[in-house]
């Protein structure tokens, strides 16, 4: 991903490549970060997200989404003590974790249940039916104002769901 401060912001953008906990982590021990904001990424290594995401709670940041953040940038996010989508457009796309192939791994739907409510209040049944979701080509999108789930891009409404009723944001 791209590392860049803006203040007491860190914004993050691009494939999560594995990296990402060592450069945060020194980003941290430099500057007086309060806040990370993710602009746009579709996600990458599995277990970067779950990491940047446990080192974001452990140092007490705020998360913000100012474009898109899925799938291993979810679990980033998902870390700040506070979590927030800025814009009618922010949105937070979940999925279960992903094989070479894009097919489910066995044993992603087990760690995302014991994770995710660390993390989350997440409602407990949209959480079981992102986190088995079949290929990597599926997706639920969490905006301020709607949610939909998406197949390569032909995405149906979820009525009645959002973002703040589904757990995610915090303000």
């Amino acid at each position: 991903m791209d590392f860049q401060i803006h203040g007491s912001e860190v914004w993050l953008s691009g494939h999560v490549t594995g990296s990402e906990y060592s450069q945060l982590l020194a980003v941290l021990q430099n500057n007086a970060i309060k806040t990370v904001v993710f602009t746009y990424s579709g996600g990458g290594n599995a277990n970067a997200g779950y990491n940047v995401g446990e080192l974001i709670r452990r140092r007490g940041l705020a998360t913000v989404i100012r474009g898109s953040c899925a799938s291993s940038c979810s679990r980033m996010w998902l870390g700040g003590v506070t979590r927030k989508l800025e814009g009618p457009n922010a949105r937070i796309g979940l999925h279960g974790n992903y094989d070479d192939a894009g097919d489910l791994e066995p044993g992603a739907p087990a760690r995302l249940r014991s994770w995710l409510p660390l993390y989350a209040p997440v409602d407990r049944q949209l959480m079981e039916q992102w986190i088995v979701l079949p290929h990597h080509t599926h997706m639920m999108y969490f905006y301020n104002d709607r949610a939909e789930l998406c197949d390569r891009g032909a995405c149906t409404l979820m009525p009645g769901r959002n973002a703040r009723n589904a757990g995610f944001t915090t303000n």
